[in-house]
């Protein structure tokens, strides 16, 4: 019989025990279900590297999409296939990969699986050398903005159980006001054009979204996409965001430039700035790139 690591966030907002041992009384049906809950981002991706190489054909994320990017960057690259149970205030790889919204059905086609497909992805280098770090965007990654906005919010953890969005767009509109009168602090380059900016956002696919089932863009061009970005207002974010969400072209906002299918982009600050990967904090640097990740990430499909 195929073999399955569950890896549990017991602090995902809509995890429960019952809940996790339906789900796999499920996967049961056809795999053999090794079950962990780790205590936090280094187990849970020691956990699944394990698992990986010992042969498991899928590691499946049960949580929100902090869990599912500790999976999917311990996994990259080998045979076994990323498992989605949605669990967590935000799911967006769920949703791009088109797994179910309720964890019970998410679990019920993962248990009939049959297949996987390759899901694109970013890497991302964080510093240079013997100390540089390499990491993998499964849907996004922000540079300077977006990553303090995420920072602030980690800042009461608990909110984001209770609030939800709405803790996120209230830190989002705190960071904006900071950022209102910042210069630029970041060199963008990707071989060809350079600017500065204070923030950089970059998109794998097509749908980026914390805002429950509205899909944002940042362009219909080749992915991966970045939007560099040299102010940010409120009114200026307001309406970047409804732009991407009516798919509207956002090179025409002021103070926008969308660079779209991009080899190398390569990014400096002075002084360093937050990084973020899937909503994940990866901490601050003053050295960045991004490229498409030549390593195949494997999904589970049905």
């Amino acid at each position: 019989m195929r073999r399955l690591l569950l890896v549990a966030n017991p602090a995902a907002s809509g995890f429960t025990a019952s809940l996790h041992r339906d789900v796999t009384e499920i996967l049961e049906r056809n795999f053999h279900v090794t079950a962990i809950w780790p205590n936090g981002p280094a187990q849970a991706r020691t956990e699944a590297t394990a698992a990986a190489a010992d042969g498991f054909e899928v590691v499946a994320a049960m949580g929100g999409d902090g869990v599912v990017h500790q999976v999917a960057n311990a996994i990259i690259g080998t045979s076994a296939a990323l498992g989605i149970i949605p669990a967590g205030t935000s799911n967006v790889l769920r949703r791009i990969a088109g797994v179910p919204r309720k964890p019970r059905d998410a679990a019920e086609t993962l248990a009939d699986t049959t297949s996987t497909r390759v899901l694109p992805t970013l890497a991302i280098e964080e510093g240079t050398g013997d100390s540089a770090r390499d990491h993998v965007a499964t849907f996004a990654a922000g540079v300077g903005f977006d990553a303090e906005a995420i920072q602030e919010s980690e800042r009461r953890p608990l909110n984001k159980i209770g609030l939800g969005v709405l803790h996120y767009a209230r830190s989002t509109t705190k960071v904006a006001r900071a950022f209102r009168d910042r210069l630029p602090t970041l060199r963008v380059s990707d071989g060809a054009r350079t600017a500065d900016a204070v923030a950089v956002q970059l998109q794998v696919h097509d749908h980026l979204t914390y805002l429950g089932r509205v899909p944002l863009s940042l362009g219909s061009g080749p992915k991966p996409i970045a939007a560099v970005i040299s102010r940010v207002t409120t009114p200026r974010l307001l309406n970047l965001v409804a732009r991407s969400a009516v798919k509207v072209n956002l090179a025409r906002l002021p103070g926008v430039e969308i660079w779209e299918g991009f080899e190398r982009l390569e990014i400096t600050s002075e002084p360093p700035s937050w990084i973020e990967a899937d909503g994940e904090l990866l901490g601050r640097g003053s050295v960045f790139a991004a490229m498409p990740e030549p390593r195949h990430l494997l999904i589970a499909d049905s």
